[in-house]
């Protein structure tokens, strides 16, 4: 859960490029589990798509990934209101303003491909192989909540593992 949060903790922090650290941002546990809660289907399939290779046959991951990734996918336009104000002001922050006014322009149709490009492509490349089988796991046992519910342990552990490691990345969550 740790890896998977840490991850996503990453692709929050570095959306939309790689730009020159910034001040950290801080977002609220409610845009944060929007935002992630948004993301899971792409950060579903990203983790497939890296740990394929390194799972066997019947992984969790290789057998009903895609499927979870499915039905989470059905309900992200309930998330993309909330979600959006959280990633503009990731984008915001992390680009020092600059890119705010570039990526506020966008129809919302277009900032969603290229968010959703973007995670499930930074995922894909962040994950470390030799964590896919405890991925698998975790997905597994997350699986039969639904995506609110799954995003929130995530915003959770991201809150426990900040307050451990403040260096978790450029996004923090705010105490509300």
């Amino acid at each position: 859960m740790r890896g998977l949060s840490r991850t996503l903790a990453l692709t929050l922090a570095m959306m939309p490029c790689a730009a020159m650290a910034a001040e950290p941002v801080c977002i609220s546990k409610a845009e944060a589990t929007s935002l992630i809660a948004y993301a899971l289907p792409q950060a579903i399939n990203g983790t497939a798509k890296r740990c394929a290779p390194a799972l066997p046959a019947d992984a969790f991951l290789r057998t009903k990934g895609p499927g979870l990734a499915s039905r989470y996918a059905a309900q992200k336009d309930r998330y993309w209101p909330k979600a959006k104000p959280a990633l503009m002001k990731a984008l915001n922050a992390k680009n020092g303003g600059s890119s705010a006014g570039m990526f506020a322009g966008l129809p919302d149709d277009t900032l969603r491909q290229m968010a959703d490009v973007f995670v499930e492509g930074f995922v894909s490349q962040r994950i470390a192989t030799r964590s896919c089988k405890q991925l698998d796991l975790a997905i597994d046992l997350l699986s039969p909540l639904p995506p609110e519910n799954t995003a929130g342990l995530i915003a959770l552990s991201m809150d426990v593992a900040g307050a451990a490691d403040p260096k978790l990345g450029n996004v923090t969550l705010c105490k509300d």
